[in-house]
């Protein structure tokens, strides 16, 4: 189940079937707009990357962990981890031992030096390597040297699920709009965690939600895994619980911020050829007169020649581009809207004088669809159609420059 089908199926049974209907719609309009609409506001594949200059990257340290001094539970465990190398070796294991001996290093010197780096190429193999061989280790003891072990492996998994994401990130190997969402929320939410790890005095208080999203990385990573309806509940919830929006609106701003740049660069690129054709019509139409008049230098006249072929070339190039910012500007724009209606339920609609969302958001998101079933453009819509998309970008114009201009504030500064 996707994003879009979890959010609806979870909305509440008080709310009117009507209600559940235009979100239903909306909900397949918007992910067309993030799967399919290429034409009109880009790829998903290339959000991160166009993003990147505007918000925050991963971060690779923190400011709370000393250059020098290992995590506090990494000291506290030490014992434990004396005990299971001694269990290994007197097991008759000694290639394992000297291995774990290996990987518990790595991670002492990895404390030491959290700050610097991600995995790279290299390391990250070596990772791999070294949960296989702490998987091994843990399976020959128990009790407090088992548990020992399994906070290195803890740590070592954190580490390569973390450098797996980045890396899963910087490549744009994403599948689709459902995947992207996971993947940029997970990402975000380790680094909320990598704190809450590197301060714990015992490993054994680390919560469960750590666990749960290291896991939920490691299914991302490997494939392209479909959550269950109650996975997808909670990493829900942890969005909320750490940065006060469900995933949804969390990660769609990051889409709105781009389109919106996008759109910018598309209106700049459009009011530069206009200047051009306009200039060249001006130029085309006084040597035209002067011609008339008497025979132009030959200079003149090749330029005259040139103007008679490349202008209406660039007067075409000039009007697609200008169908198509309009149709961007007005596809980017409905989308605020759509995620307005998304974010609030019909109690919160109706407070804010709303309604309209209700009564007309369905039918926009029909529109929406249709055009990306049947691959219908802009001006194949119907007049009244495209009326209605124009009323509902136009309503939507502030707020999603709003939403764009403090999304790029608050991700700069953190």
């Amino acid at each position: 189940m996707g994003w879009f089908d979890s959010l609806v199926s979870t909305v509440s049974n008080a709310v009117s079937s009507a209600f559940r209907a235009v979100k239903q719609t909306v909900s397949k309009a918007v992910k067309w707009l993030a799967d399919e609409a290429e034409t009109f506001v880009g790829e998903v594949k290339r959000l991160y990357q166009a993003a990147k200059p505007y918000i925050s990257s991963m971060r690779v340290g923190l400011r709370t962990l000393a250059i020098h001094v290992p995590w506090p539970w990494v000291k506290a465990l030490s014992l434990g981890l004396e005990r299971a190398l001694a269990v290994l070796e007197h097991l008759d294991t000694h290639p394992l031992a000297a291995k774990v001996q290996q990987a518990i290093d790595w991670v002492i010197a990895r404390a030491r030096e959290w700050q610097k780096k991600l995995l790279d190429e290299q390391e990250i193999a070596e990772a791999q390597a070294r949960e296989r061989d702490l998987n091994a280790a843990m399976a020959k003891t128990q009790g407090p040297e088992r548990e020992a072990l399994q906070a290195i492996a803890l740590t070592n998994r954190y580490h390569l699920v973390k450098a797996l994401t980045n890396r899963l990130i910087e490549t744009e190997a994403f599948v689709d709009f459902d995947h992207y969402l996971r993947v940029r929320a997970v990402q975000k939410l380790l680094q909320v965690y990598e704190e809450q790890m590197t301060q714990l005095e015992d490993i054994g208080s680390l919560s469960q939600e750590p666990l749960f999203i290291i896991d939920v990385a490691a299914q991302l990573i490997e494939a392209r895994a479909e959550l269950n309806d109650a996975d997808v509940q909670r990493l829900d919830e942890l969005t909320v619980k750490h940065f006060d929006k469900a995933v949804i609106p969390f990660v769609f701003e990051e889409m709105i911020l781009v389109w919106g740049l996008d759109l910018q660069n598309a209106q700049k690129t459009w009011e530069e050829l206009n200047k051009r054709v306009v200039k060249d019509r001006v130029l085309k139409r006084r040597l035209e007169m002067e011609a008339e008049l008497e025979p132009l230098e030959a200079e003149e006249a090749r330029m005259l020649d040139d103007l008679r072929i490349l202008l209406p070339r660039d007067e075409a190039q000039l009007e697609a581009l200008g169908n198509e910012t309009r149709a961007k500007r007005n596809y980017v724009f409905a989308a605020e809207g759509f995620l307005q209606l998304l974010e609030k339920s019909e109690d919160q609609l109706v407070a804010d004088d709303q309604e309209y969302l209700i009564d007309h958001g369905g039918r926009v998101g029909e529109i929406l669809v249709r055009c990306a079933q049947n691959g219908e453009k802009w001006e194949r819509l119907s007049p009244e159609e495209q009326s209605l998309i124009v009323s509902f970008a136009n309503i939507f114009e502030t707020d999603c420059k709003k939403r764009t201009d403090a999304f790029r504030v608050i991700e700069v500064a953190a």
